[in-house]
């Protein structure tokens, strides 16, 4: 990763945590209600991107859904969850298709955040060598209704931003 790109992908971190922090003091937390979360089985999200980050990046589009596995999450005393997303991303000439444990934290009836660790199977189309890859993503989403939001996501190897429907 370029400290160009490393720059540009730290201020959208900084700047989507400002933001979720500042709307965030206006409403009542609800990390420590475990359970107090929109309750869905399935994540449909189609995103738009910017991959590789690693080198120059590219316009591409993707989608990410994620099956609900455990709506009470890991730590009983807060409100998380657990999931098993999968997904394909494409830019011109790259292809990933990413498996990932998202791990959601709701901050409020408005904010969640949620980290991803997993693999991907990356693809290119100009002969280049096929390999599998490790991602990590961090992100944040900024639910709208009751069944939609604005999702945030950057990572390895992307940046995103999407609609999630909440099925």
């Amino acid at each position: 990763m370029t400290v160009k790109n490393a720059c540009f992908a730290l201020g959208v971190v900084v700047s989507s945590l400002g933001l979720a922090t500042h709307t965030a003091h206006a409403e009542q937390s609800i990390i420590k209600d475990p359970d107090r979360h929109p309750q869905y089985v399935f994540e449909a999200e189609p995103h738009f991107l910017l991959a590789p980050l690693g080198g120059q990046p590219l316009p591409g589009a993707g989608f990410r859904g994620t099956f609900v596995l455990v709506p009470n999450g890991f730590i009983h005393s807060i409100n998380d969850s657990v999931g098993l997303g999968f997904g394909v991303d494409w830019t011109r000439d790259n292809t990933w298709l990413p498996i990932v444990m998202q791990w959601n934290f709701w901050l409020s009836e408005h904010w969640s955040v949620f980290g991803e660790p997993g693999g991907s199977f990356h693809f290119q189309d100009n002969g280049r060598r096929d390999r599998a890859d490790f991602t990590l993503y961090g992100g944040a989403r900024l639910r709208f209704s009751d069944r939609a939001t604005l999702t945030f996501r950057v990572g390895h190897p992307a940046l995103s931003v999407g609609f999630s429907f909440l099925i």
